[in-house]
């Protein structure tokens, strides 16, 4: 019954509160789809079967054809009744499994009718009573363990499957109170054991919430440069071939700016590498407050060089954008314990050009390239990259 955790587990880097709860929904529902699958198919091999010990297919052909098509089609409607996909408005989730449910309720409460009804005409225990009994004990186990993601419906299933014939059998008449008297006891054991196997399921569901949890931020930190909280040399990476791989085939513009804090060497030799470490996260966060678009990347891909994405946006408007962060860096010193450490930076700029660049990395070598321009040419300077 316990399945598989790692067939499970959605390749996510981050997922919230609300996706965690979707993917709960859908488990749930999944499961309960699929295990609700079986049960018409084994009422009808069960009725058929006492069909042929009885010969009451031959006695009343209207009626076993009756229910033998009701199971049929039972088992059909469950298989049409898919469940939401992924992603669904929680209330769908929750109207789906009502109706699921209902469904499974009336197959259990059909059946239920069966042994009551074979036992008030059988009298006494027979094959054909055995039958009846021991394919109502088989569903009822079934259903106290395939369900139990839903204890409460599957406790009103077990009452349907068995109360009506337990009642019967202890109907003076028939020589059958001690067969009822077993089948009462016993389902008075499975409500006792669906309480275990619901405790299993939520703490299964739980671990995997767990597993997605520890492998989403497994994931993050190693995206994650730990100093500064940006991205770093992996996570740009990535971003930067999906940006400029989406910006070719769109034909739109596409800045990066590659910064390079200067004589950072200089800064951890003064200041120690507590100093510099404060610097590093002083430039960030800059960083951060001059770039607030979504859709801009920032990463940290080497000890002091930094790198931004910037889609959409022209060679201007990225001058622009590194020209502001270079005044910030000069006119905003970095407070470290009682001391002030002054600090800029040089800048390359530039755009995709669709002419020359024939891939990423090419585009990246003019613009770091410009970035060197910038401190060959006293530091402190914001150079665009040469496209010829």
């Amino acid at each position: 019954m316990i399945e598989t955790l790692a067939s499970k587990m959605p390749p996510v880097l981050d997922m919230p509160n609300a996706e965690l709860e979707n993917y709960k929904n859908h488990r749930i529902c999944n499961d309960l789809y699929r295990r609700s699958l079986i049960g018409p198919v084994f009422y009808l091999i069960a009725c058929f079967l006492l069909m042929a010990i009885t010969g009451y297919h031959l006695r009343w052909p209207w009626l076993s054809a009756l229910l033998a098509g009701t199971f049929l089609m039972l088992w059909i409607m469950r298989y049409k009744h898919r469940p939401p996909v992924s992603g669904a408005d929680p209330r769908k989730y929750k109207q789906w499994v009502s109706q699921q449910w209902l469904l499974i309720q009336i197959g259990s409460v059909i059946w239920g009718l069966v042994p009551a009804v074979i036992g008030y005409l059988r009298v006494r225990p027979d094959s054909a009573l055995m039958v009846a009994t021991i394919a109502t004990v088989a569903f009822s186990t079934a259903a106290s363990q395939a369900f139990a993601m839903h204890p409460r419906q599957a406790r009103w299933s077990l009452f349907a499957l068995t109360l009506p014939a337990a009642m019967v059998f202890f109907l003076p008449s028939l020589e059958l109170a001690s067969t009822g008297l077993t089948l009462a006891i016993y389902v008075l054991y499975l409500i006792a054991n669906l309480r275990r196997s619901a405790n299993e399921y939520a703490q299964q569901i739980a671990t995997e919430v767990d597993l997605i949890r520890s492998r989403a931020e497994i994931d993050r930190l190693s995206l994650t440069d730990m100093l500064t909280g940006l991205s770093n040399r992996r996570s740009y990476d990535q971003a930067w071939q999906q940006a400029w791989h989406l910006a070719v085939r769109q034909k739109e513009s596409l800045a990066l700016l590659m910064l390079d804090l200067d004589h950072f060497k200089h800064i951890n030799d003064r200041y120690g590498h507590l100093g510099g470490d404060a610097c590093l996260q002083h430039f960030s966060g800059l960083m951060q407050q001059h770039i607030r678009r979504s859709s801009d990347i920032i990463a940290r891909i080497g000890g002091e060089e930094f790198v931004i994405i910037l889609p959409t946006t022209n060679v201007e408007d990225a001058y622009a954008v590194a020209e502001q962060l270079r005044l910030a860096v000069v006119n905003t010193p970095c407070q470290f314990e009682n001391t002030l450490i002054e600090m800029t930076v040089s800048i390359g700029v530039g755009t995709v050009n669709w002419e020359q660049d024939i891939n990423p990395s090419a585009t990246f070598s003019r613009i770091d390239r410009a970035c060197y321009d910038a401190k060959n040419a006293g530091r402190n300077k914001v150079r665009l990259a040469n496209i010829n």
